[in-house]
């Protein structure tokens, strides 16, 4: 079982290698083919943390007494893994170099994985080691047999496609990864209370909560209590977590973002803080002791009441980031007829109902509520509605944060931990 690739991935790829055994020759590539090259960058950046750490977490599972060609096999695929993972902080450039570089080395490098995985898994002596391979073909060919277009969806989250936080012992799944922020889901098990008390030094999140929900929001000094969607935004240096009540299993998307650690920080940027013993007080959710945070799906529901286009930021840039890091946007939006989605920053989108056909470049796919994809900074995406049900979609972007927006910030010291 080899690597599966559509015609327009063939089409760049083969493009790209002949530029390599041509002095690096560019004249033939076209912005079409730069911009295809940029999409198909973005897809392979979102199996970052989930097809690539967790294949080498699961190679290193079974990396014992395998002998010395398997170990030599699994060995190349480890660093190679390691090296795919680290091309995530590279930035995806809007020139041929998106193509003949990056582009290129995610290209050869994932085939490296499947060829050395395959000789290990030929040898017979350790059966895990072809699901290992297959289920990374799985992940991988979700980008390279589609058309530029990664579309990922929270009720489908791939195995082998996630990652265990140190400190905090929850697993979380990427869904899209943009420059600097990403979209995520955080499982949490019923029979755990919830997702530990942490802070992040250097990135800021929004949490978003869907029905059905039950539990404690916790900011800062203070909690509230939550039974209904709601979005919650937290700056960097900020306690945070949430208390499972539900009694079964709960999943909370949540978006980080940071200039310094691009979209995949949250992981190593985690410091756990004082949960239990510290007394917090009960606030609302609106409050200002909660950061103003919203109440998501009262938020969708009336956007799907209205009728034309309308745009709401629900959680402006300075709530959740600072001047050091930007700020992470929050939006929601209804489409009304076409819509043409421009951006200056890279656009995440998450679809919360209806249906609708999306173009970016020359790029189309149809998308429906759960379904989530990126718009690269300076590319448009046309949106059609397909359908009677207006379609209503949250979009997140991070963006510069000026000094004088988070001054009314400064004095929140109960949304804030004390250092």
């Amino acid at each position: 079982m080899s690597l599966h690739v559509s015609d327009p991935y063939a089409h760049i790829v083969d493009k790209a290698r002949w530029s390599h055994a041509h002095g690096r020759n560019v004249s033939h590539i076209l912005a079409a083919d730069v911009d295809a090259a940029r999409l198909f960058c973005y897809g392979y950046r979102s199996q970052t943390i989930g097809a690539f750490h967790a294949t080498r977490v699961a190679i290193e599972a079974e990396d014992k007494e395998t002998g010395p060609y398997v170990d030599t096999c699994l060995y190349q695929a480890r660093v190679v893994l390691e090296e795919l993972e680290a091309k995530a902080v590279d930035p995806v450039v809007p020139d041929h170099r998106a193509l003949i570089s990056t582009l290129y080395a995610y290209d050869q490098w994932t085939n490296v994985v499947v060829e050395v995985l395959g000789k290990a898994s030929a040898r017979g002596t350790h059966p895990r080691l072809e699901s290992i391979r297959n289920l990374f073909l799985q992940n991988i060919q979700k980008v390279t047999a589609g058309n530029g277009l990664y579309i990922a969806r929270d009720l489908e989250l791939p195995e082998q496609g996630s990652f265990v936080v140190p400190d905090l012992d929850i697993s979380i799944a990427p869904i899209i990864y943009g420059d600097n922020h990403s979209w995520n889901a955080a499982f949490l098990a019923g029979n755990r209370p919830g997702v530990s008390v942490h802070r992040h030094h250097q990135g800021a999140e929004i949490h978003l909560g869907y029905s059905p929900v039950s539990g404690h929001t916790i900011l800062g000094d203070s909690f509230s209590e939550v039974n209904e969607g709601y979005a919650m935004p937290i700056p960097p240096m900020t306690d945070h977590g949430f208390f499972n009540t539900s009694g079964h299993d709960h999943v909370v998307p949540f978006v980080f973002g940071s200039t310094k650690l691009a979209g995949w920080g949250v992981f190593f940027d985690v410091e756990p803080r004082p949960g239990e013993l510290v007394k917090r007080k009960e606030q609302p959710l609106e409050s200002e002791a909660m950061n103003h945070s919203v109440f998501l799906e009262r938020e969708i529901a009336k956007m799907k009441t209205g009728k034309g286009f309308s745009r709401q930021v629900l959680v402006p840039a300075h709530r959740a980031g600072s001047e050091a890091i930007g700020g992470l946007e929050l939006a929601l939006t209804r489409a009304g007829r076409d819509l043409e989605i421009p951006s200056d920053h890279y656009r995440i989108v998450s679809i919360q109902s209806g249906k609708a056909r999306i173009r970016i470049g020359e790029a189309e796919a149809e998308v429906g509520a759960h379904d989530h994809f990126g718009i690269p900074a300076d590319m448009e995406c046309t949106l059609t509605p397909r359908g009677e049900e207006p379609v209503v979609f949250l979009d997140a972007m991070l963006l510069p944060v000026n000094k004088s927006e988070l001054d009314p910030l400064e004095n929140l010291v109960s949304t804030r931990s004390r250092a």
